[in-house]
């Protein structure tokens, strides 16, 4: 059976075609520059190239960025494709990251997009990774290739919203590796030299400097990150 699609906004029944209707499509608040250099979050200083919660913390991504505002109607869109199954709410927020970021990434000329993984019990409940769907769907458009079995979460932990940021880190530590048994460091470092790390919420960083760790421990030399979303910071 397929099911209509419907508006990630309202839920209203959109035709096939269509990502958003027109009433929730400004509803949706894109991420604008200036971009912090590091993660890409909007900064409030025009001058500035640094966000607060980037500066003096030394991540190990080299730049990144994001499309979307997480409040409002982002929020509610992506809550309902992490816990109410609606994985066609995918397509919008790669849309949306094409739209606002290709330019940037192009730019940024990544060899390979690996998506944040979760871990096997959680994609076993949920039934799909949101982060992999939209990675997926962000290689179609951008012609970059996915590898969606390099980067793996081997540690079940605490959900991370309802840590505060200095125990984000904590929760996440030894949570990610790489399957270097299906991928050897000399293939790591030959052919995904330069890797577009794709998630769907970015907030403190905790999770992406996590998986950056891991991927360059495996061999990748540069890490970029992409999130759909970039959330508020603690």
């Amino acid at each position: 059976m397929i099911y209509p699609r419907k508006c990630p906004g309202c839920g209203d029944v959109i035709s096939p075609e269509m990502l958003v209707c027109g009433r929730c499509s400004d509803s949706f608040r894109p991420v604008r520059g200036p971009h912090c250099f590091k993660c890409g979050r909007q900064l409030e200083d025009e001058t500035g190239e640094y966000c607060d919660e980037c500066t003096g913390k030394g991540h190990h991504y080299s730049v990144g960025f994001s499309a979307l505002m997480y409040d409002g109607a982002t929020r509610k869109a992506m809550s309902d494709l992490k816990f109410g199954g609606l994985a066609e709410n995918a397509d919008f927020f790669a849309a949306k990251a094409y739209e606002l970021c290709s330019e940037r990434v192009r730019a940024f000329a990544p060899d390979i997009m690996v998506p944040v993984p979760i871990h096997p019990s959680k994609m076993r409940k949920r039934g799909y990774n949101q982060a992999q769907l939209i990675t997926d769907r962000l290689s179609v458009i951008l012609g970059i290739g996915a590898v969606n079995d390099l980067l793996l979460r081997t540690k079940k932990t605490r959900a991370q919203k309802l840590l505060d940021a200095g125990s984000r880190t904590d929760n996440l530590r030894d949570a990610f590796t790489c399957d270097l048994s299906r991928y050897s460091h000399d293939l790591i470092s030959g052919r995904f030299r330069k890797v577009l790390l794709v998630d769907d919420i970015y907030t403190t960083g905790a999770t992406m400097e996590c998986c950056t760790n891991a991927l360059l421990e495996a061999g990748v030399s540069t890490v970029g990150i992409l999130s759909a979303a970039m959330g508020c910071t603690y």
